[in-house]
Formats: structure tokens, sequence, C-alpha cells
């Protein structure tokens, strides 16, 4: 399969252009072009079991944008990746993050993690730490794609919860759209549960240049959020 031609960024900012001339993480994929045979293969199973394990309603596969870009979806529970990562394209590799300290603390999983998209975050308050922060723009310059759960804690089939803003900045400041995706009914898992996927047309963070860095912030995490608002109360037929 041909690369796909990247996405056009018309502008990027300073901390972006700084911090991804530094080293990568060596917990990370070098190439989100080429995914490990083992991602592969798990993106493939866990694709076949939740379509026969699960009444899978899939919406909006066509608003996709071209990679690089950021998907940002409500969060339900643990398990939500599985049911928003096979239905997007691999190549390129889509990326998780996880605490350092706590997921990537044996040396089996700093083997094994990587393989599978799985990157290293040291959060503090519920902010990343400067080397996540790096390792985002990382993967978006090399042509990857970061899934984010913008609400920073689960939501339980409640309403979604206020988003935090640094989606908004990770995509100004990387030049990249946001796929936003609301996925219902992984509150509770069960086998054959009706799930409902929307992936809604992406967030392309363009406001006015003159406006203030956290109108623009906060213009696009809006716009995040009324999409994914409405993928969530879409009608089921």
């Amino acid at each position: 399969m041909p690369d796909e031609k990247p996405e056009p960024r018309q502008y990027t900012g300073p901390e972006f252009r700084q911090l991804v001339e530094a080293p990568l993480d060596p917990l990370v994929h070098p190439d989100p072009k080429h995914p490990p045979r083992l991602y592969r293969f798990i993106r493939a199973l866990v694709r076949w079991l939740v379509f026969r394990l699960f009444r899978i309603t899939l919406v909006g596969t066509e608003n996709i944008p071209k990679p690089p870009y950021i998907i940002a979806a409500n969060h339900q529970a643990w398990f939500d990746p599985a049911f928003i990562i096979p239905f997007f394209s691999a190549p390129p590799m889509v990326y998780t993050m996880a605490k350092r300290e706590t997921v990537f603390n044996r040396a089996w999983k700093r083997r094994l993690l990587p393989l599978i998209g799985v990157f290293p975050i040291s959060p503090s308050r519920g902010e990343l730490d400067e080397a996540g922060i790096r390792t985002v723009y990382q993967i978006l310059d090399r042509g990857g794609v970061v899934l984010m759960f913008p609400e920073g804690r689960y939501s339980r089939g409640r309403a979604i919860r206020p988003l935090r803003t640094g989606i908004g900045y990770f995509a100004l400041q990387a030049g990249v759209p946001i796929c936003p995706v609301a996925v219902r009914g992984t509150d509770v898992l069960a086998p054959f549960r009706r799930v409902d996927v929307t992936i809604s047309p992406a967030i392309r963070p363009d406001p006015p240049a003159w406006w203030a860095l956290s109108q623009r912030v906060a213009t696009v995490v809006e716009g995040v959020r009324n999409a994914i608002t409405s993928g969530l109360q879409r009608r089921r037929k």
C-alpha cells in the first residue's frame, strides 16, 4: 500500500518547531508509516472481535482526514480505544499514551508497548509533562496519528465533561486537524450490546491569527466539543 500524501500544514508554532528537533524517546515506535506486524495483527484481531461480539454502528469514515491528525474522543471506559483504533486505516499507526511510572514499569512492558503504539507520559495535575508533549509533536511531525481523550477522565455514560484545552493547543502548534469521534454504549461492556461510533468532519485549526492564543485555543476546543456532542446525540436508526 503506497504511503498516503500527508495533510498540508500551513503553519506550525515555535514550540512545535523546537521540540520536534529533540531526540525521540526510545520507548516510542519511530516510524508511524510502517507499523510493526504485532500492531497490524492486534488491530485486525480487535476489529474482527468487536464486530462479532457487539452490534457496531459505524458512521462517518468518509470524514477521516489525511494524516497527520489528532483523534479526539469522549471517554467512557479504559477499553474505548478498542472501539476507535480498528476503524482507522493502518498505516499510519494510531498512538495512545500511558503513564510511565505505572504502565511502563516492567522490562517486558517497555519492549511490548511501543510495538502496539503506546508511548509513555508522566502527567502532573492532569497536564502532560514536557517529554509527553514533545512525543506528541514528534509523532505528528512523522506523519502519525495520536488518539486523545480530552475530557481527562471517564464520563461513565453521562454527558461529556468539559474538555481540557491542551488538544486545541496541540492542533494549533502542529498545524494539524482534529478528528472528533463520539462513542456511545461502552459505559457497560456486555456481549451483543449496541455500540455507536460516529466520526464527525475534521476540525481544522484556522481561527484568525490576530486573536489571542487563548481565544484561538478556546475556539478549536469548542468546535471539538460541539462535534462530539452532536455525535453522541445522533438518532439511532
